[in-house]
């Protein structure tokens, strides 16, 4: 058993210290895994991740695309990956943006995802505070935080000829759907979720937890919330820094 994770940097890099330092932190009963960075050519300062990824392995390499593209490149970059790393048994996508608040999350699940054989892909329960789940109303209200797809910000995927096949044909990107009298916008890896169930293999949210900022990577919050974001994510990398 191996894991090939993958997480995109796009001018994230103090989110992904902390993600990367609070994966390491509290995974310690992982399995077989290797983690790679893949950058949009980011030009916030890189210093103290790169320090940090090389202090554990994690090499840093170029996505193939800029910080400014004519769409989100999330997914493509996600494609990219997942046909050029086929031979593993699990894919892990994590954002840049979350950060594990409860130990060994990633061994917990991979123990649900193997008891449900007919589930592609696991993803935990997110909080924005690392505390409180996020409430169902408005989970209900917003299926794309995690029912309606499996969210890339945690996702641990079974490698099966049919994942291979769908990566290939359908993808993991962002898309517009331009009916007769309405467009409508399915987020990243929505499609692909869909095109799976399809198949027969659905997506399920698993018990354990962890924080997720949402909105980094391509920020539309205001100036309050996105100080507030910040100073969330410098506080815990203080702690784990200090560990």
């Amino acid at each position: 058993m191996h894991i090939e994770a993958v997480s995109v940097n796009h001018n994230t890099s103090a989110y992904m210290e902390l993600m990367i330092r609070s994966l390491f932190a509290r995974n310690q009963r992982r399995p077989s895994f290797a983690l790679t960075i893949c950058d949009n050519d980011s030009v916030d300062d890189l210093a103290d991740l790169r320090r940090y990824a090389e202090s554990v392995g994690v090499p840093i390499i170029p996505s193939g695309f800029p910080i400014a593209t004519q769409h989100n490149s999330h997914g493509e970059v996600l494609r990219r990956f997942v046909l050029e790393h086929s031979h593993c048994s699990h894919y892990l996508f994590l954002d840049a943006d979350v950060c594990f608040v409860e130990e060994d999350v990633i061994a917990q699940l991979l123990s649900e995802l193997e008891q449900q054989p007919d589930a592609f892909g696991i993803g935990p329960r997110m909080s924005w505070d690392g505390i409180a789940e996020i409430p169902s109303e408005l989970r209900q209200a917003n299926p794309d935080i995690c029912d309606a797809r499996l969210h890339p910000a945690c996702a641990l995927m079974r490698n099966t000829p049919l994942f291979q096949e769908l990566a290939g044909a359908v993808g993991f990107s962002a898309i517009s759907y331009l009916w007769a009298d309405r467009a409508e916008y399915r987020d990243t890896m929505k499609l692909f979720t869909q095109a799976m169930r399809a198949c027969g293999q659905r997506h399920i949210v698993g018990k354990p937890l962890i924080q997720h900022f949402f909105a980094v990577s391509y920020p539309w919050d205001d100036q309050a919330t996105t100080q507030h974001k910040a100073r969330m994510r410098d506080l815990q990398l203080r702690q784990l820094r200090a560990q």
